[in-house]
């Protein structure tokens, strides 16, 4: 069974075998001369309307970076079509080829599902379909050493590798009252065998999505697992909470009609954190980023708090917090107060950061248009006010998870030094 968990569903053998299984299908199962193929234009016409009736009633443009390729509706519309075929040829057709029309529309839904997922990069293999457990991933946390309680076998095995582990959790909203899904957080092997205060990173994930996106589509774990090999197991403490409460709500990470995702992500958070795992508070030792909707969450999180974050990681983000069209957004997020929006604006607070000393940085994909224009724009008004911005873009990046993946391997050197130096530099304050 684990090998059918590892094939992949980006590239390798599947992909390509649903394809020719569901065209075959449709091409055989539909008997095309038997209605006039006006008919036939008449049904691949509503099959296209309802398919993007669903798509834009349930994930809008606006929720997945702004758009998302008109094939989409294409693939969608070919599961609908073949059913639709099915039902209208019923009479005329003989039962082999009734069942041959119907044995397309799963085939052509999944083809479908890969073809969206393979633009997204969102599940890299079966068993990331099937939610079959992480590398690394333990039931049960125990506390660390410190405390004197025994650490599981499995644990300390990866520890001894230098290598961390992930395990789910759930962060209550006991200050925000925000309803927030289970959270997860990978420890380095230093938590476990080092007395000395770890830093963290908090990651949040875009929409729709889940939080444990960044640890299938992204490999966050594998890239800290990485670092981690490479400094004698001490890395920061990632955590990955949940900013909206459900797959396709979205937050923008603001206290709103939405819920209170912000107080949540800056106060809940990271008071769970100190009395579970025994984090900092301190803000030189807590950075925030993000994918997406993450990205922009963590730009206004950082910015708006620069007393909780010291430095914050957008990949793929916004300019600000939006839902799409400006009236919307004001109402979606803020109620109809414009004054709630305008502070909401990070770059209305970039010169006040500038002065407490936030750091940031801003990836984009190189055919990401309207990444690349938000962090053109960031990037113009952090230069005026002199707050320290990094920008990157990474070549033929898109809007998915490769990209996102990649962003985080290439920053994680600069955002884990950083955050480290800080916890170095309040040790040596306090002796």
């Amino acid at each position: 069974m684990s090998l059918l968990w590892r094939v992949s569903l980006l590239n390798g053998w599947l992909s390509p075998t649903i394809t020719v299984l569901a065209w075959a299908a449709l091409i055989a199962g539909v008997a095309w001369w038997r209605r006039a193929w006006v008919t036939w234009l008449g049904l691949a016409a509503l099959a296209w309307f309802a398919a993007l009736l669903v798509a834009r009633t349930f994930v809008p443009p606006a929720a997945v970076g702004g758009g998302y390729p008109s094939s989409f509706i294409v693939w969608g519309a070919l599961p609908i079509f073949a059913f639709a075929a099915a039902l209208w040829q019923w009479q005329v057709v003989g039962r082999w080829r009734r069942a041959l029309a119907f044995v397309a529309v799963p085939l052509l839904a999944a083809f479908a599902g890969l073809q969206i997922n393979a633009h997204y990069g969102y599940l890299p293999t079966v068993g990331d379909l099937f939610g079959v457990p992480l590398p690394g991933q333990i039931d049960t946390l125990p506390a660390p050493p410190a405390t004197g309680r025994w650490v599981p076998r499995a644990v300390m095995q990866r520890v001894a590798e230098d290598l961390g582990v992930v395990t789910e959790v759930n962060i209550p909203g006991t200050v925000s009252h925000f309803h927030a899904r289970a959270a997860w957080v990978w420890l380095p092997p230093a938590y476990f065998t080092v007395r000395r205060t770890l830093p963290v990173l908090m990651l949040l994930s875009g929409v729709p999505g889940a939080s444990r996106d960044w640890l299938r589509g992204a490999f966050a774990a594998r890239t800290a697992d990485a670092w981690s090999r490479r400094h004698h197991g001490l890395a920061p403490i990632l955590v990955f909470p949940d900013p909206n409460g459900s797959a396709l709500r979205d937050t923008e990470c603001v206290d709103g009609p939405l819920g209170n995702s912000e107080t949540y992500l800056t106060v809940d958070v990271r008071a769970f954190m100190h009395s579970y795992f025994h984090t900092s508070t301190s803000r030189t030792v807590w950075g925030v980023g993000g994918m997406s909707e993450g990205a922009t969450c963590a730009l206004d999180l950082a910015t708006r708090h620069p007393h909780v974050f010291s430095l914050f990681a957008d990949f793929s983000g916004a300019v600000a917090p939006n839902v799409g069209r400006p009236r919307k957004t004001l109402q979606v997020l803020y109620g109809g107060n414009r004054a709630l929006l305008r502070a909401h604006d990070p770059a209305h607070w970039f010169a006040w950061d500038a002065r407490i000393g936030l750091r940031g940085v801003i990836v984009a994909g190189g055919d990401d248009q309207s990444a690349r224009a938000a962090q053109s724009k960031l990037a113009a008004i952090a230069r005026r006010v002199r707050l320290s911005l990094r920008t990157l873009i990474i070549p033929r990046g898109g809007h998915n998870f490769p990209t996102w993946g990649h962003a985080l391997a290439l920053t994680f050197p600069w955002i884990a030094s950083h955050l480290d130096h800080a916890v170095a530099r309040s040790v040596a304050r306090a002796k």
